[in-house]
């Protein structure tokens, strides 16, 4: 027998049985969808001819899976360029046409019916976080579908039915084509905004599904085998330790008898056990082959159900453990860290608002409620231009300008924010303190704020603050790095920050913690901007006075100053009083 035999024969004997019958099942599927009215059911047994021939056929798995998809793709194309039916009467052919739609509507109807039910807060979260272009792609997308799902007969909440679709065979196999292409990547961002749960669920079964590619097995096996030989690790990538850790996964939690400490710290272990079981066995599947993978199907999903039910239940059934774990200070308030630079981000204020009243539906526009910008100008439409009310603003007008003193009003307001106002002949700038993790610096012209770790040099010198005034010689751009050498940290305690899930010292993770404070800073110059720009938009500086600007500015300044504030404090900031 030749080596290629053999081979042949040892990647058959790994297959499990329930893996080819859930093949079986797919192709049976897929063959009914080709002949309208067809069910699957009727289908099973010349699919399971087609599995067994391609299996015996076939030299590998990945050969295997590749000639089945090769296959029925070839059969998609004969079908679709046939129409699906022969020459046959116009009644025949229409009785098949409506039972072919009906089987798109069957398929895709509750992923139309998410997508419709959830577009509007999926649209405007994505406005927020990714853009307006992103959002409106998103937004065309979803209302193309929802008229789709309406089209086909569909049943929406709060939607009124429109025509039925009366094409024929050739425009719904496109249809069909269509919708298989575009429902699943739109429902997935969709479900991403709406329920993070389902979409790690998701996400997992995909990442299941690319793992029986013999390919990616094979990357992802040696480079854990490295990872435990580099750490002399005795990590067994077996099919049989993973049965074993199934089986540890799915020991029964013992019930606790009421007021039995000794019984709840024995189920607390078991949950504890079954965590660990369960991240064990997602490392030992992912060092399977992809052969040995089919024994043990949809694993990556069952063991994340077991780490987030046993997680849960840590949490509800402990909970008192963790109702003062917050680091605090002296006087009881929570202790900022230099990772809240990053975390928090700062939001301006009317933000939502806005976003929220521009989230409307391009089919209830009228032709009274269409934009100005869209509609014929004319004598009487004195609306201001759009370059007007949507005005970018990069820098200060008056305010802090140099040569320029600061006015009465802002003074007070620095010292209720706990903020320093450092200027010299060419440059004002505010720094604000926040604990000994960080600082930021704010300028004007142009309109910049930089976050910054604080070292010692800077903590020793303003902390406490008692001058809001403070002169300096000459005021320098800020390097990225300040803070994050080992010489420059101001406490032991906040020497170690975790970033992406990595936790180490700061002078370990400095690139990293550079790179996020450099994103932080362009954040909160983005809503710094947004503050400064209310007091221009709308208006005409030729109209207004340097001391109407210089107040308006101020206020703006103060607004920005209450968000950092009540952002990186939790809202539980309270203004420094005389």
């Amino acid at each position: 027998m030749s080596e290629a035999a053999v081979a042949g024969g040892d990647w058959r004997k790994s297959i499990a049985q329930s893996y080819r019958s859930g093949q079986v099942r797919s192709i049976a599927e897929e063959l009914a969808t080709f002949e309208p009215g067809a069910s699957a059911d009727s289908k099973k047994m010349l699919a399971m001819k087609f599995e067994d021939s391609i299996f015996k056929a076939a030299s590998s798995m990945d050969d295997y899976r590749k000639i089945i998809d090769k296959k029925i793709n070839k059969l998609k194309k004969h079908y679709a360029k046939k129409g699906g039916v022969d020459e046959e009467n116009k009644d025949l052919i229409r009785e098949k046409e409506l039972l072919f739609q009906k089987a798109i509507r069957d398929e895709y109807s509750a992923k139309l019916i998410y997508i419709a039910k959830h577009a509007d807060r999926a649209v405007q979260v994505t406005r927020m976080t990714s853009g307006e272009q992103k959002a409106k792609v998103l937004k065309d997308h979803c209302d193309s579908l929802k008229k789709r799902a309406l089209q086909l007969g569909v049943q929406i909440d709060g939607e009124a039915p429109l025509p039925r679709l009366n094409h024929d065979m050739a425009f719904l196999t496109q249809l069909k084509a269509s919708l298989d292409t575009i429902v699943d990547t739109v429902r997935s961002h969709v479900v991403k905004v709406e329920d993070a749960n389902l979409f790690l669920e998701e996400q997992l079964d995909s990442a299941d599904k690319k793992l029986l590619n013999s390919k990616n097995s094979n990357i992802l096996r040696k480079a854990l085998q490295d990872a435990a030989d580099a750490d002399n690790s005795t990590q067994q990538l077996t099919t049989d330790q993973m049965k074993l850790l199934m089986d540890l996964m799915n020991v029964p939690t013992p019930i606790p008898r009421r007021n039995q400490n000794a019984d709840q710290v024995r189920a607390a272990l078991s949950r504890i056990e079954k965590m660990r079981a369960s991240t064990q066995a997602i490392l030992t599947y992912c060092g399977l082959t992809a052969e040995e993978k089919t024994s043990f199907p949809g694993s990556l999903k069952k063991c994340s159900a077991i780490l987030k039910e046993n997680l849960l239940a840590l949490g509800k059934d402990h909970s008192y453990l963790f109702e003062d774990v917050e680091e605090k200070d002296e006087d009881g308030n929570p202790i900022i860290k230099l990772e809240d630079a990053w975390n928090k981000h700062l939001q301006y204020a009317d933000e939502t608002v806005v976003q929220s009243a521009a989230a409307v539906e391009d089919d209830d526009i009228t032709a009274e409620d269409e934009p100005a910008n869209k509609r014929q100008k004319t004598d009487e439409d004195t609306s201001t231009p759009p370059a007007e009310t949507n005005r970018m603003v990069i820098s200060a007008r008056v305010l802090l300008t140099p040569g320029r003193k600061p006015i009465s009003k802002l003074i007070p307001e620095l010292k209720k924010k706990s903020a320093v106002l450092i200027k010299n002949g060419t440059v004002s700038s505010i720094r604000m303190e926040f604990g000994t993790a960080f600082e930021m610096t704010i300028y004007f012209k142009p309109l910049l704020v930089t976050i910054r770790a604080m070292n010692k040099e800077a903590a020793a010198a303003t902390s406490p603050i008692r001058d809001i005034t403070a002169l300096s010689g000459g005021i320098q751009w800020p390097s990225l790095h300040q803070g994050l050498n080992a010489g420059e940290i101001t406490d032991n305690n906040t020497s170690h920050v975790s970033v992406l899930g990595v936790t180490g010292t700061r002078a370990t993770l400095a690139p990293i913690i550079a790179k996020q404070l450099e994103y932080a800073s362009a954040q909160a110059t983005h809503v710094l901007r947004k503050c400064f720009a209310a007091t221009v938009n709308g208006k005409t500086s030729s109209s207004e006075s340097d001391f109407g600007i210089e107040i308006a500015e101020t206020s703006a300044l103060i607004k920005f100053m209450k968000i950092v504030r009540s952002t990186y404090h939790n809202g539980k900031w309270v203004d420094v009083e005389d």
